[in-house]
């Protein structure tokens, strides 16, 4: 039997509400790529583009499931289990968008394509020779991966010195604070001289947010304000219409109220365990990484169809979602959730042996609560 870690114990009490809105970020995803603006694609909603808060959401998640489960948990054994969590699908899905790029002629192979490919599987932030202009890996979405990944190095610090609530938030601040001297556009992509100033973003400033939700959470701090869940969607969706400058900064204030509604919820409520929306958040990473490859084939047949107009949009919308879902749920039963648990349990046994061998035990977190983890958190 696998050793226990906080990620792998059962508990009374799991976060339901985080684990639909993971569901619902996916899906939010999913359909702002969709209404893309895209040539010979009508596209009344190439405005509109709320569905990008659907990150917004995911760092804020990732910030309160860190916190709830690994807060106590060894830096080794953390690093460990995020490499074995978001790397493995990465690295098989990088690989398909390289191959589906060359066979369609929007990349050539030779040493450029080759480097992208090795430090999109590193995580490094890096100047795109498949995209100009932009600092994206091979597989595009990919791209809050780098900002993933770099949160889990400042958790890790702070594990280190067990203090990961006090740590996280100073070396994020710290950065973000620095990013005001760097720069003040707010793409993440052009604005900066060297890729790695991306890290001072205030992106970064959510997951400090989920860490802080996850600890009022823990200790019962957290305002009854239940209310936020519904007023920050109405809100979100207000800023598009609206299009005031530094949307994304709305972007992530509407996400920090719906989080902290979400959290609040679950002290005001008995959340019902709905099993489609459960799996729907299970499914979120896999939903999340495929369907831009998805997107990319279903965009190309579709255009040689004779439609246009409203129908053509309409047909397309449909079209593209339902086969993203169904392209993200078939690789999630597939392919992550057996090659993720397979990988967890070889290395949290070969990781009990040696702390046993060193005459030290694996740490348990006792954590009161349970995050399922998926998309990446």
């Amino acid at each position: 039997m696998t050793p226990g870690t906080a990620l792998d114990q059962k508990s009374s009490k799991q976060l339901l509400t985080i684990q639909y809105l993971r569901g619902v970020a996916s899906v939010m995803v999913v359909l702002h790529h969709i209404r893309n603006p895209w040539p010979n694609l009508y596209n009344p909603l190439e405005h509109f583009d709320m569905g990008e808060a659907g990150v917004d959401i995911f760092f804020i998640i990732s910030g309160v499931v860190m916190y709830v489960s690994s807060r106590v948990e060894t830096p080794a054994v953390f690093a460990g289990l995020r490499v074995i969590r978001v790397a493995p699908l990465y690295w098989i899905l990088t690989l398909c968008a390289a191959t589906l790029l060359l066979l369609s002629g929007g990349a050539k192979p030779g040493f450029a394509l080759v480097n992208d490919v090795m430090l999109s599987a590193m995580f490094v932030p890096h100047h795109s020779s498949v995209f100009p202009g932009t600092i994206w890996p091979v597989l595009n979405p990919g791209w809050t991966l780098y900002f993933e990944m770099f949160f889990y190095l400042i958790f890790a610090i702070g594990l280190f010195f067990r203090k990961p609530l006090l740590i996280s938030l100073c070396l994020i601040s710290f950065l973000v604070g620095l990013g005001l001297f760097v720069s003040t556009d707010e793409s993440i992509f052009h604005a900066y001289s060297h890729p790695l100033l991306m890290y001072t973003h205030p992106l970064m400033l959510e997951f400090a947010a989920g860490i802080v939700l996850g600890w009022l959470f823990l200790n019962g701090k957290n305002p009854n304000v239940w209310l936020l869940l519904p007023i920050g969607f109405l809100a979100l969706i207000a800023a598009h219409i609206v299009r005031l400058p530094y949307l994304f900064l709305q972007n992530g204030l509407c996400a920090a109220l719906i989080m902290l509604g979400a959290v609040a919820a679950e002290r005001s409520f008995r959340i019902r365990d709905i099993g489609w929306l459960r799996l729907l958040g299970d499914a979120s990473y896999s939903i999340y990484l495929t369907h831009a490859l998805t997107l990319f084939v279903v965009r190309r047949l579709f255009l040689r169809l004779p439609l246009e107009g409203m129908v053509q949009f309409a047909s397309f919308a449909v079209l593209a979602a339902t086969i993203s879902l169904l392209v993200g749920f078939a690789v999630y039963f597939k392919v992550e959730r057996p090659l993720t648990r397979w990988l967890r349990s070889q290395f949290l046994t070969v990781f009990a042996a040696a702390r046993r061998g060193a005459g030290r035990p694996l740490r348990e977190a006792p954590s009161p609560v349970s995050v399922a983890q998926s998309a990446g958190e």
